[in-house]
């Protein structure tokens, strides 16, 4: 007797019991490779859209302004999972990098990322997992007098399309030089508001109009303010959620071409952080330089509204006297890539611990050692992000003497610290940077890979 084809072993199951078995198949590799055995098993993972949805959290990658690459901080790789890297090679200008290069990520969504290259007036959008890039072409914007060119920001929803947006949002310019008196009056943003947007669907870019919904967030005059700290962005449930100028949140909805301004909290600090956690949009604000404020926030009847989730205490942070050591590393690509440009450094070699951190066990290992002392370091404390499927914020610490540069995860729920390790990358005194952890100097954000290879053919 023949053994049956391929088809045939997967008719012998119902439709409904090969998804639920399907469903329970673990990591994104293995259900890639469950996806080539037949087109029945094809068909019902890309119908279900069950590889997209596989965004495991893998690790933060870290932007140091003035090396040439980013960092990417993470747990040891488990046994057969690929390792995210923040290694560039797969670019194809990637032999230009030199170590005072200005290569680094603008933005990311759903693991892909949006790099400005060594030149400002090109981007790649691309996915380390699977070393896939595309090329942007060039936004040929036309702006004039006080308002200048802005950011970039990534909009990418795997579970609904391979497809991605890059929106460009201007900024107002600070000072006094080419500014018409007569502008300083008129509200900001407009309505309708003139954006940028690159499709990857018609792979070009294009001016789309949003219709303000709801209230300006003030009068240029009052938006036209130096802006300090990362300017990220958010996106959930098919909004794309943009930190702007003046600390006010832009709500993108992408399907009703309208936006809205949602003011920052009433009692904010000096300096906050834009993030995606457990129960959508989060934000972190610091008061003074000994606690941090956490909020989330809530949308009913079209109305939004900043809850205060808590009132954080930095002293398990500031304190800590432990190791610098802990189970995670930093990939220090940086070192690997430019080693030869480098003085004779002693690398010392990590030793890693027998434990790995885990999130999702709640009875983790409290591995704080916090000692008293009457004269210690001043610290610079920076927010890293947060965790996308848990509350954790992840902190970092340096200090004053550019030393022990370390990371913290902050449970929020129990208040319980833990230490990751050392973020400080070797050789970093050679590139003539300041505290690694400065706003202005750093720029950070926890990455989840997407592992489908289903991306739109590059536009070059």
């Amino acid at each position: 007797m023949e053994p049956p084809e391929d088809g045939e072993l997967a008719a012998l199951l119902p439709e409904d019991v090969l998804v639920d078995v399907l469903r329970r198949v673990t990591g994104p590799r293995s259900l890639a490779v469950s996806r080539c055995v037949c087109k029945a098993w094809r068909a019902i993972i890309d119908g279900e859209g069950l590889l997209r949805r596989q965004l495991p959290f893998s690790g933060i990658f870290i932007c140091f302004r003035r090396l040439c690459l980013p960092e990417f901080f993470s747990r040891p790789a488990s046994a057969g999972q690929p390792a995210i890297s923040g290694k560039l090679d797969f670019l194809p200008r990637a032999t230009e990098l030199r170590p005072h290069g200005n290569c680094y990520i603008e933005d990311h969504c759903n693991g892909l990322l949006l790099l400005q290259g060594t030149y400002i007036d090109y981007h790649y959008v691309l996915n380390p997992a699977t070393r896939w890039w595309n090329t942007l072409p060039l936004c040929l914007d036309n702006c004039t007098g006080g308002i200048v060119r802005g950011d970039y920001y990534l909009a990418f929803d795997p579970t609904v399309s391979c497809h991605y947006q890059v929106f460009q949002i201007p900024s107002l310019r600070w000072g006094k030089d080419e500014i018409d008196p007569l502008e300083e009056t008129s509200e900001w943003p407009p309505s309708p508001y003139i954006l940028h947007v690159f499709s990857s669907r018609r792979g070009c870019w294009e001016e789309r109009l949003f219709v303000r919904e709801g209230d300006a967030a003030g009068t240029v005059a009052k938006a036209r303010v130096l802006f300090e700290g990362q300017r990220n962005s958010v996106y959930w449930r098919g909004s794309l959620y943009v930190r702007c100028q003046s600390d006010f949140v832009m709500r993108i909805s992408l399907s009703e071409d309208k936006y809205s301004v949602i003011k920052p909290p009433m009692d904010i600090g000096w300096s906050s952080y834009l993030g995606l956690s457990e129960k959508g949009v989060y934000c972190a604000s610091f008061v003074e330089n000994t606690h941090i404020r956490v909020y989330a926030l809530t949308e009913s009847c079209d109305q939004f509204e900043w809850i205060l989730k808590n009132d954080y205490d930095l002293k398990p942070v500031q304190m800590f006297d432990g190791q610098v050591n802990g189970p995670w590393i930093l990939e220090d690509i940086n070192y690997e890539k430019f080693r030869s440009h480098l003085p004779n450094i002693n690398k010392e070699e990590v030793i890693q611990e027998k434990f790995e951190w885990n999130s999702d066990d709640d009875d983790f290992h409290e591995n704080l050692d916090i000692v008293e002392v009457q004269h210690r370091p001043y610290f610079e404390i920076e927010v890293l992000g947060f965790h996308p499927y848990k509350e954790i914020l992840f902190l970092s610490r340096s200090e004053d003497c550019k030393l022990n540069a370390m990371a913290f995860a902050y449970h929020l729920n129990s208040f319980k610290v833990e230490n990751l390790g050392s973020i400080y990358p070797t050789g970093h005194d050679y590139f003539s940077c300041s505290i690694p952890n400065e706003s202005h100097e750093i720029d950070s954000f926890p990455y989840t890979p997407c592992w489908i290879e289903e991306t739109p053919e590059r536009v070059n």
